[in-house]
């Protein structure tokens, strides 16, 4: 019997030991999160030897110059000699974990559609807490801007696009390029103008933080936690300002975005869509509707799925219309 008191005396005690670090500690949130997070690549499109054979790769894992941490970007563009439209896209993962390498289907099938994609990394939270991120998508901007003849970039027509917390990442760099009051709350100095910025790509994202708590998905406070270093988020600085839908004004550039119907976070796409139309913004939305494969978080990047694929089509139209 003792060695049965001195086993349950331990599991109490891991127990508890496990719970303590959870309350107080964003340890085992983080490491679970990037273990969900790792491999979590999009599927091979079915003609994928068909993007492969319309795009260069014209940069891998190249440093931006970024003076914080991950600062990396890929490069794809349509093959050609004219300069082209410039998409920047950043991951999603919680702004804790996942990596640019998950989305390079993604990103090279909407490169061969016409565009020069650049695929970034940023530095992960809890290291690195907002807004080091916003301020890195301005870093690899500026970089790309800067190599803008090596990379067939027209720096007219430049679009912002992400998932998950990439696109609540995208939806924030459209407050800072057209909402000067936000600005003064992030800092620096903006890479491009307002008229440069010709649209924002936001896929399956969270826009409201005051009611994201409620959507149920998991560990999403503890992801705000760690970048705001908050348990108990609501109400901080850092959380007013990640809260886009409070920031947006009808100079916000015009926004494509998508959600699944089995995606917790479609209220967060009504909840947008609604706080832009009622701004006089435009909004070209896809929310496609279940018919065999369950369209759940990110399914744009499943490009064997159908829906995917008309999202994607859907992306080119809006595209092709704001780079005119």
């Amino acid at each position: 019997m003792r060695w049965w008191i001195i086993v349950l005396l331990v599991l109490v005690a891991v127990v508890l030991l496990v719970w303590i670090l959870s309350v107080n500690t964003t340890f085992l949130q983080k490491s679970l999160i990037r273990l969900i997070c790792a491999g979590n690549a999009g599927v091979k499109p079915l003609d994928y030897d068909a993007v492969l054979a319309k795009i260069d790769t014209l940069a891998t894992d190249t440093s931006y110059e970024s003076a914080f941490d991950n600062g990396a970007l890929d490069v794809y563009a349509a093959k050609g000699e004219s300069t082209l439209p410039l998409i920047v896209y950043a991951h999603g993962g919680y702004y804790v974990g996942d990596d640019k390498l998950d989305f390079t289907y993604y990103c090279q099938s909407l490169a061969a559609r016409g565009y020069v994609v650049a695929n970034i990394n940023y530095q992960l939270a809890p290291e690195g807490r907002y807004p080091t991120q916003m301020l890195q998508v301005d870093e690899a901007l500026r970089y790309l801007l800067s190599r803008a003849e090596e990379y067939r970039i027209d720096p007219a027509n430049i679009f912002l696009g992400g998932d998950s917390a990439g696109a609540h990442l995208s939806s924030q760099m459209g407050l800072y390029y057209t909402n000067p009051v936000f600005r003064s709350r992030i800092g620096g100095t903006p890479a491009i103008a307002p008229e440069q910025l010709r649209g924002v790509i936001l896929h399956c994202g969270y826009y409201n933080i005051d009611t994201l708590r409620a959507t149920g998905f998991p560990m999403i406070a503890d992801s705000v936690w760690m970048m705001t270093g908050k348990k108990h988020y609501e109400g901080t600085e850092a959380a007013k300002s990640m809260n886009t839908v409070a920031w947006l004004t009808p100079d916000y550039p015009p926004v494509f975005i998508d959600c699944g119907d089995k995606d917790v976070f479609l209220s967060q796409a009504r909840e947008m869509i609604a706080a832009l139309e009622a701004q006089g913004v435009s909004v070209t939305s896809y929310l496609p509707t279940t018919t065999k494969f369950p369209l759940m978080h990110e399914f744009q990047v499943r490009l064997n799925l159908p829906e995917a694929v008309e999202g994607l089509e859907e992306l080119a139209g809006f595209l092709g219309e704001r780079s005119k």
